[in-house]
């Protein structure tokens, strides 16, 4: 077989998804203790993130210290987050944004207002991602070898191209494709505020001249980066259960309302990318094992997915209430609980659903834990990886 990149070099590809970040931070600290009593003191060469996904990536490589500690520091970070820590909560501020769309709409655009791009204000994200990235710690980690590269991808607005920056040594490829490009640059706050501006909600984060947001919107293939960039085996963190044909609703009585729409549209723009490009893995994984002349032209990637395995947004209508009653208040506009509740699940920053999620990502990668031994190990980690 003919192999891209190093021998025995383990990505992790972390997803999108707003507060549903918490459920990665519960996997990453069952995987830092499996690896722990394995004797991996850090066993990922290749970090890779996307919205959410990217600030758990910053926090990740940012670090010295070992899977186990640096991955139980990400969940105190998550278990004691609130929405004033993410967006700015007060009256004030949301009602000025508020009033500020609804003159923009009113006047057709003449208002002389400035104009917002989001439903929120991000400085206190902007803040808490200041505090926990260390671009200088990152460079020490490429330099001693233990980490080869680190990724977040956001999306140009301007061209509606995918960026992939990239932070990594010197020899990593790079790469330019259809609609997706990769730049070498040292992480910067705007990186990740980029990659995590989720559409319409986080307002664009300049960098250099141009205007970025959330990386899953034009990043259909996100395992590519950690593909391109040598991997030869992923382990995936997906904060989607995988859906159950049976447990579909057989009719819409309640119809269609606007918080049913915009939970559709995040879905399909947050999370539907990384479901079809594991998808497409495992079908090239399968070809590659049943005809070994496409060994040629192809290499099979073994891959480990944990995904949930109850639904988020159902648990996030039990901590709906813990909402900021003015964002409460907007969500209730929207239709009813139960067809706004995944858009809900995106801006759920409470304590309270934050553990849920951290408990519940712990526990499903527990369930796994004889894999991620396997994986961990560079061993086989039987069948394709998919779960």
């Amino acid at each position: 077989m003919t192999e891209k990149g190093h021998q025995g070099t383990s990505a992790l590809v972390l997803s999108g998804g707003g507060s549903r970040g918490a459920y990665q931070a519960g996997a990453l600290k069952a995987i830092g203790e499996i690896a722990a009593g394995a004797g991996h003191e850090w066993p990922f060469k290749i970090v890779t993130g996307l919205s959410a996904g990217a600030l758990n990536c910053a926090h990740l490589v940012s670090s010295k210290q070992s899977i186990e500690i640096t991955s139980s520091e990400l969940t105190d970070i998550w278990a004691n987050i609130t929405a004033d820590r993410v967006f700015r909560t007060d009256p004030a501020s949301i009602s000025s944004i508020g009033a500020r769309w609804l003159a923009g709409v009113a006047s057709g655009g003449v208002a002389r207002t400035k104009k917002p791009d989001s439903l929120v204000d991000t400085t206190p994200l902007r803040d808490l991602i200041a505090s926990r990235l260390n671009a200088n710690a990152i460079d020490h980690n490429i330099t001693s070898g233990r980490l080869r590269a680190a990724c977040v991808s956001a999306t140009e607005y301007a061209t509606s191209r995918g960026v992939s920056f990239i932070h990594g040594h010197s020899d990593v490829p790079l790469w330019r494709k259809t609609r997706t490009v990769s730049i070498a640059q040292r992480f910067r706050t705007e990186h990740i505020m980029a990659s995590s501006a989720i559409p319409l909600l986080f307002p664009a984060t300049k960098i250099g001249h141009r205007h970025y947001g959330d990386g899953c919107l034009r990043n259909l293939t996100p395992l590519l980066p950690a593909v391109e960039l040598g991997a030869t085996r992923v382990m995936v963190i997906g904060v989607r259960r995988e859906a159950q044909v049976d447990e579909l609703p057989r009719s819409g009585s309640e119809g269609a309302s606007a918080g049913r729409v915009l939970s559709v549209i995040l879905n399909a723009v947050l999370m539907d990318g990384l479901e079809s490009d594991v998808e497409t893995l495992n079908k090239i994984n399968r070809f590659v094992t049943e005809i070994p002349a496409a060994t040629s032209r192809y290499r099979k990637i073994p891959f480990l997915m944990i995904r949930p395995s109850k639904d988020i947004a159902a648990l996030a209508v039990d901590f709906a209430a813990e909402m900021p009653p003015l964002v409460r208040y907007f969500t209730r506009g929207l239709g009813p609980l139960s067809q706004s509740a995944e858009f809900i699940s995106y801006l759920l920053f409470q304590p309270e659903f934050c553990r849920a999620l951290i408990n519940l990502g712990y526990s499903d990668a527990m369930a796994q834990s004889s894999r991620i031994e396997a994986f961990l190990g560079d061993e086989d980690i039987g069948g394709t990886g998919h779960e």
